[in-house]
């Protein structure tokens, strides 16, 4: 599995993330590709967040992220259409 997902790759799972189209507060939201690329990266490689590289974005927002999406049962679709097993 190649990280960062090819554009192929993406356009599998990217109706499963739309973005909200309204901002509600705070800063603006992460790319959800970016954010994935990064959930992929320490799941496949069974790291710790905090060593998540620079060239991706917050570990403490990719960690959020990925509890959001795993509790509404997005995490599972993704992977399962990804054709990837969480280490």
């Amino acid at each position: 599995m190649d990280i960062p997902l090819s554009d192929e790759a993406w356009l599998r799972v990217s109706h499963l993330l739309s973005r909200d189209s309204k901002q509600r507060f705070g800063r603006p939201a992460r790319d959800p590709r970016d954010v994935l690329n990064a959930i992929l990266w320490v799941i496949t490689r069974d790291e710790k967040w905090h060593r998540l590289p620079a060239n991706f974005p917050p570990s403490q927002t990719c960690y959020i992220k990925w509890l959001q999406w795993r509790r509404a049962g997005l995490m599972t679709q993704i992977l399962d259409e990804l054709q990837i097993e969480q280490v």
